[in-house]
């Protein structure tokens, strides 16, 4: 018996109609800091993920737990799921898809069933791999399956997307999207609001390999402050811009996106809305009173339209903006490289967005830094942090030939001199340093199949 199996049976009992549920992790190739801009993103799955045994019970109550030991058990009733559990917890991951489900009326609240799951994961924690969005993810299907339910994965994703802001982050819907809808062997183009996808297939001979910074990427409350805060940054020069070129900055009462205010919206160019944003932002940080004055929205209605997180802040909004328009040309321009085999163009595309991540957005580490000069120097042909920075981890693009070469010699001149921070952290060297293979989406596993166990 499996540990996964066998913890579900010590917990739960034997279950009846167990259901084995996988969803996957992600690395974005690149599009950073762009799907919540209404920007598109090209990320793809990966095998890693977080699975679930799940069984249906014939109430309304909801009992999780989780092999690793880090993770305590927890119950969710499903008639009180405005109680969250403390910020940080990983119970708040299923109770924000259990809200998803039922905002949406995938399942009705009426009779709704709960179910007992165990769930694993070969993700590193706190990775920036989209770890927390797999939870998400499997924990919905888990419950559509007690339920007899079964939902239209782009709904689903749109649904999830909303749902996991609770946890605390102001996501756009890349993990959601990715999770449900990738496809094995290729890459995905996500546009938003509303939500489209499109596979790119990567070539053969590019292959992708993940670094980890050891440097966590955690939902702690002051990272979830650190990305809310780029969030208001984009919002609030998409207010200013839109303000400046004469554009209803509240279009349905609701504040604009910068992807509002593209190329294709304009009719401008990349390079004239680059000087736009200039004329508008200068290149000195704004306060919200400054914005306030320039608006003439009074600060206590723009704090709140605008998710501001104090009147003292200070927001850096020409670097900001700089940074999406650019990154979204990259991701265009990336999904035709990569459909045209163009391995070369597409690794100057990462250098550049890893560049414009550090530079412009400065949500890069001297550990990434550390990792991505190591990768251009043993032969990646583009380099770059993947997922919302401040730690995590690089995805580098590599010739198939070089992939064993690469990891020996980033193993030797990065991970040799850190095996203390390696074995602190959890995890193994092929935790932290692995290839990774375009895999698909979420689904179930025939539980007859145990080796899926």
């Amino acid at each position: 018996m499996t540990t996964l199996e066998s913890m579900f049976v010590d917990l739960y009992g034997v279950a009846r109609s167990p259901r084995l549920l996988r969803a996957p992790g992600r690395v974005n190739l690149i599009g950073e800091h762009t799907d919540y801009n209404g920007y598109p993103v090209l990320p793809m799955a990966i095998a890693r993920g977080i699975r679930c045994l799940a069984a249906p019970r014939n109430d309304g109550t909801v009992r999780i737990a989780n092999t690793d030991g880090r993770f305590g058990e927890r119950v969710i009733a499903l008639d009180a799921l405005e109680h969250a559990f403390p910020q940080g917890d990983w119970a708040n991951y299923v109770l924000a898809a259990l809200r998803g489900l039922f905002v949406d009326a995938f399942i009705p609240r009426e009779h709704a069933l709960g179910f007992d799951a165990v769930f694993d994961s070969d993700l590193p924690v706190a990775s920036g791999l989209s770890s927390s969005s797999a939870l998400v993810v499997v924990s919905a299907l888990a419950a559509l399956a007690a339920n007899g339910r079964s939902a239209d994965p782009l709904l689903l994703a749109t649904a999830l997307a909303r749902a996991e802001r609770h946890a605390g982050a102001e996501g756009g819907g890349m993990d959601q999207a990715i999770a449900l809808l990738a496809r094995k062997g290729h890459a995905l183009k996500i546009d938003f609001f509303p939500l489209r996808t499109r596979p790119v297939p990567i070539p053969d001979g590019c292959d992708f390999v993940v670094c980890n910074s050891l440097v966590p990427a955690a939902k702690t409350a002051a990272a979830r402050e650190a990305y809310n805060h780029r969030v208001a940054e984009c919002r609030l020069a998409a207010l200013l811009l839109a303000t400046a070129l004469g554009i209803d900055p509240t279009p349905s009462g609701r504040p604009i996106r910068l992807a509002a205010l593209s190329p294709a919206a304009t009719g401008l160019s990349v390079n004239t809305l680059l000087d736009a944003g200039e004329d508008a932002f200068g290149t000195a940080p704004w306060s919200a009173r400054d914005v306030s004055q320039r608006t003439g929205i009074p600060l206590p209605d723009l704090e709140l339209r605008y998710r501001l997180p104090d009147a003292d802040a200070r927001f850096h909004l020409l670097q900001r903006f700089r940074h999406v328009l650019t990154e979204a040309a990259r991701v265009q321009a990336a999904a035709l490289a990569l459909a045209g085999g163009a391995a070369e163009a597409m690794g100057s595309l990462m250098d550049a967005s890893h560049a414009s991540c550090r530079d412009d957005y400065d949500v890069s580490c001297p550990e990434l830094e550390e990792l991505v000069a190591l990768a251009k120097r043993h032969g990646a042909l583009g380099a770059r942090l993947t997922g919302a920075g401040f730690g995590g981890c690089t995805v580098n693009l590599l010739p198939a030939d070089m992939v064993d070469t690469f990891i020996t010699a980033m193993a030797r001149d990065f991970y040799a001199a850190r095996e203390d921070v390696l074995a602190a952290s959890g995890m193994t060297l092929n935790d932290a340093l692995f290839p990774c293979v375009p895999s698909d989406g979420a689904g179930e596993i025939a539980v007859t199949d145990r080796e899926a166990l």
